[in-house]
């Protein structure tokens, strides 16, 4: 698929349904190639069965963004901060990866940080093993390699940090 033209639009319920982000959540795990993580892994990441109470919760609780196509209204991606102002999560729709949507979504996150938490100079993420390297190509060191579980699994994520010079 070649670029799609999108927008970055903070998230509302009425715009983009609960289900719409979730889906591009599953699908984006789901996508990620069995020799990063395995099929267990996912499935307890991302399990078939999704809670969308707990995610519509969690969505009107927190900075997010999504990504939507200009042309139908899509939803190509999202990112939401924590409380703190650091990075809970970057997600990407697996078709519509490497065109900028995530780089688009970064962009806009890091500007609310930087306005809305003047006093932050650090940003922080617990980055997957998928999004590591585009964690590092905005300038985000590794801090520490963390073990997480998860339905009984255990699953791996580094914790990155960066300044907000610049960001």
């Amino acid at each position: 698929m070649n670029s799609r033209s999108f927008s970055i639009h903070t998230y509302h319920p009425d715009v983009t349904s609960v289900r719409d982000v979730v889906n591009v959540f599953y699908r984006a795990v789901h996508g990620i190639p069995d020799s990063i993580y395995s099929k267990d892994q996912k499935s307890a990441w991302a399990p078939d069965c999704m809670d969308i109470k707990g995610w519509r919760q969690r969505l009107e609780q927190a900075a997010v963004w999504v990504a939507l196509d200009d042309k139908n209204q899509e939803c190509l991606g999202f990112m939401e901060l924590t409380q703190a102002g650091d990075i809970e999560c970057l997600y990407i729709c697996p078709r519509v990866q490497r065109q900028g949507i995530a780089k688009a979504l970064f962009v806009t996150a890091a500007e609310f940080v930087r306005s809305q938490y003047p006093e932050k100079t650090t940003w922080s993420v617990d980055a997957s093993d998928v999004a590591y390297e585009f964690f590092r190509k905005h300038g985000f060191m590794p801090a520490k390699r963390n073990r997480i579980e998860r339905f009984g699994l255990v699953m791996e994520n580094t914790t990155m940090t960066r300044s907000l010079a610049g960001a």
